[in-house]
């Protein structure tokens, strides 16, 4: 973790009456579900989950007390501000609103940056440095999956790349289009996925490339660690020459049709369902 645990910080002062809070709280733990919740949750993560409690209770839905809600926000900004990786990632695995996770995925990501952890702008990593990250993860599961399964976790490939900054995101449309799941590996220490596949790139006269193997690694908010093409024997790694020069003319045209064709789809598919 790059903080040090919640347990060991203290907690931001509360604005209102302790008991305000207490009240708050043995309503929402009432409920089976949310004291579950609350229960298995790292402390920064219940600190926050009390702070949600208490909103619920005492001003959800009112604008008559404008004094009140300007101390409640700055009291949520300091509980959230002393909040760890743990705590941040516990709060966007357990709510279910889209709103949310987007609140704790964006605290996540300004968390790393501030303490220079997560992206580089470029994720292409030697093979060595590769797998040393995944060691650092120790143990991994390697569950199997049905084939709706495997598509949907190539699918993941657009989310991690769009928006990332790095130069693969060009060629995310290749990925969905061509890449076939070879291996997956969960590591529950930090949440990060790794998969191995088997992708063609688009050449300079916009047709497909001869295959490469690709081994990819994200976290559960996508946030992309790191990649690398393994050649050969040993531990070699190459990036792909289709991947050296800027796009051009043809290439764009192709992928924006493998992006209408993809979208297409999917809008299928959800109707269908």
């Amino acid at each position: 973790m790059t903080k040090a645990n919640s347990e060991e910080t203290k907690a931001p002062a509360c604005p209102f009456a302790a008991q305000w809070v207490e009240a708050a709280k043995l309503v929402f733990l009432a409920n089976p579900g949310w004291k579950r919740i609350y229960d298995e949750a790292p402390s920064g993560a219940k600190r926050r989950l009390e702070i949600s409690f208490w909103f619920t209770e005492n001003l959800s839905g009112r604008k008559d007390c404008p004094d009140m809600l300007a101390a409640y926000r700055e009291w949520r900004e300091d509980v959230e501000r002393a909040m760890t990786e743990e705590d941040i990632i516990y709060m966007f695995k357990t709510m279910d609103k889209p709103a949310a996770k987007e609140h704790y995925k964006s605290l996540l990501k300004g968390l790393r940056t501030h303490s220079h952890v997560g992206k580089s702008g470029v994720a292409l990593m030697s093979y060595d440095d590769f797998f040393a990250m995944l060691d650092e993860q120790g143990e991994f599961q390697s569950p199997a999956y049905d084939d709706e399964t495997k598509e949907s976790i190539i699918a993941e490939f657009l989310p991690v790349l769009k928006g990332s900054g790095d130069p693969l995101e060009t060629h995310v449309e290749d990925i969905l289009a061509t890449a076939e799941l070879k291996e997956v590996r969960v590591y529950p220490k930090g949440e990060l996925m790794y998969v191995r596949v088997m992708v063609r790139f688009l050449t300079e006269t916009a047709e497909w490339s001869d295959l490469y193997q690709m081994l990819a690694a994200w976290d559960c908010i996508h946030d992309l660690k790191g990649y690398v093409f393994p050649v050969g024997k040993g531990h070699r790694s190459e990036l792909p020459i289709e991947l050296e020069n800027p796009e051009n003319k043809a290439q764009h045209e192709k992928r924006m049709q493998l992006m209408a064709i993809r979208v297409a789809a999917t809008t299928k598919q959800k109707g269908v369902k």
